[in-house]
């Protein structure tokens, strides 16, 4: 029961800003306009749909972040604690910088005038418009939430590398197993379960990232760039459409649910075959 009480405030909070938002969103669009309106004029704007579209892009460019994570975590895994405790430091610092500081400083390093363009210029005489190009500008907004974000996952693949028993280890290099041989059947048989968590996290992350969009790059050049999110915030807050945005805030929730169902589902799959 105390257990209970330790989590109430949390418990509030989520039913007062997550439940209680969702079941006003949906009388204020029955209120303002039809519901159904709402979503056939969504489904039928094709900003709507190339926001979408981004949005899955950014989702799909995320893949190589778990990757690169648990690499790195694998390495420091293999320190010793105080070289790990340094570079767990080193790695976790950007995650506590405000995503305001970081995209300020990411804006200007890129910019056509940038820090960036100097050393590409002075070393290879190369300038690259890297917020002013359609192609360029997801890659910008994507490093920085490579950057921000690694040190997240690098922790908590880390705690999985760490929960693994030595026997196990130990186990294998009797058996000669070589470096690959226990990369394959040891280590990453173990944290598959982990790659899917830490996978949908991002992935989450992904499909709601605005803050990374919205300082640096402002969802252009054009729309290469609007993401959802970016859809949602500008029919609110540019259009004063707020049925529009909350019929939008809806399908973008159902698209969250569905792909937090599928690696769920996935995660348990694995967890029964280990």
């Amino acid at each position: 029961m105390r257990l209970f009480y330790l989590i109430l405030p949390f418990i509030i909070f989520w039913l007062i800003f997550n439940v209680l938002s969702i079941i006003i969103g949906i009388f204020y669009v029955y209120r303002e306009s039809s519901i159904i309106e709402s979503f056939r004029f969504v489904l039928s704007d094709n900003l709507f749909w190339v926001s979408l579209k981004n949005s899955f892009f950014y989702c799909i460019i995320v893949i190589p972040l778990q990757l690169i994570s648990f690499f790195i975590a694998f390495v420091i895994y293999k320190l010793s604690d105080k070289q790990a405790s340094f570079f767990r430091m080193i790695f976790y610092l950007p995650v506590v910088i405000p995503i305001a500081s970081i995209g300020f400083v990411f804006k200007v390093m890129f910019n056509d005038e940038g820090v960036v363009n100097d050393w590409l210029f002075k070393f290879f005489g190369l300038k690259i418009p890297f917020l002013s190009n359609y192609y360029y500008s997801m890659l910008v907004a994507f490093l920085l939430t490579f950057w921000k974000g690694l040190g997240y996952y690098v922790l908590i693949y880390l705690s999985s590398l760490y929960s693994i028993s030595k026997e196990i280890i130990e186990n294998g290099v009797l058996d000669g197993m070589n470096f690959f041989q226990k990369m394959w059947y040891i280590y990453l048989p173990l944290v598959k379960g982990t790659f899917y968590f830490a996978s949908f996290l991002s992935v989450l992350s992904a499909l709601k990232v605005f803050a990374e969009i919205f300082i640096v790059t402002e969802g252009g050049p054009g729309t290469s760039t609007y993401t959802l999110m970016m859809y949602i915030y500008s029919r609110a807050f540019y259009s004063f459409d707020l049925p529009t945005s909350i019929a939008a805030s809806f399908i973008l929730s159902f698209i969250v649910i569905l792909v937090s169902l599928f690696i769920f589902k996935k995660q348990l799959e694995s967890a029964k075959i280990v």
